[in-house]
Parts: C-alpha cells; structure tokens; sequence
C-alpha cells in the first residue's frame, strides 16, 4: 500500500511540474517594432511634398484676384495649379502611415472646402466672403505642412 502511495505521489508531483512546464514553456512574445517609412514611400512623399509646395506659391496670385474681383482668373487659379496640388496633397496623404494620416487628410478636406467658400463668394460677387475663404485657406493649408511627420 506505501507503494502506490508513493506511485501517486510521484504521478501528482510529475503533473504539477508539467503543468508548470506547460505554462511557461509557451511561445515567446514578440514585439513587432513599430511601422516606418520605407525608401520609397519617402521618396514618393518628398516628390509630392516638393510639387505641393512649388503649385502653392500661386497662393499669392489667388490672393490678388480675389482682392480684384476676378473671378475667371480667381478660379482659374482654383482649378488647374491648385486643383494639382490638391491632387497631390490627397496621393501623399494615402502614403503616410495609418496612424499620421487623419489630420492630413481632414486639412485636405478642409482645404477644399475655403475653395470652394471662395467659389461662392465669386457667385455672389462678393469679395468679402471670397476673402473670408482665401484666408481659412492659406491657414489650413499652413496647417496641413505642418501635420507631416518628420520623415528624416
């Protein structure tokens, strides 16, 4: 009878280990770094950042035709150098990282909504409220440089 005390003794001690092998012996944890800009996607950024910058010095021109009155020349402005920039400002927004893409991405709507406040104001021939939205523009757009993230 002391033997299959002892049996039982060394069956329970035998599983507590296993169950403390078990529990610690599980797959290690690994901690993915955190996602980074490759080459390329640098690359792509810097490109669209340079043509971003070289179609907003229109920003001045769009300021006096807004202060004229010219709507043609104002819209113009508008639609084709900064209607590019726009375009380019969304394609370096998709090339950000997922975590430093939505202040980019709201600005850029935003952006597009002073376009269009200054739109309005050309349809009303109304150079205040036209002002009004080239002002919320240069700010957003201010704002918009501002939100990238340091990719040096």
């Amino acid at each position: 009878m002391l033997r299959l005390n002892q049996k039982s003794l060394i069956s329970i001690l035998l599983s507590f280990v296993a169950i403390i092998l078990v529990g610690c012996g599980g797959p290690s944890a690994t901690t993915t770094p955190p996602p980074t800009y490759s080459e390329l996607q640098i690359t792509r950024i810097q490109d669209y950042l340079s043509d971003i910058e070289k179609n907003a010095e229109r920003f001045a021109d769009l300021e006096v035709s807004v202060a004229k009155g010219d709507w043609q020349e104002a819209r113009n402005i508008m639609r084709g150098p900064l209607g590019e920039m726009l375009m380019d400002m969304r394609a370096l927004n998709r090339n950000l990282l997922a975590k430093d893409q939505p202040t980019p991405t709201a600005l850029t709507r935003a952006l597009t909504d002073d376009f269009l406040k200054i739109d309005q104001g050309a349809d009303l021939n109304s150079v205040t409220v036209a002002q009004e939205g080239f002002r919320d523009a240069e700010a957003d757009f201010k704002a918009y440089l501002n939100s990238l993230p340091e990719l040096s």
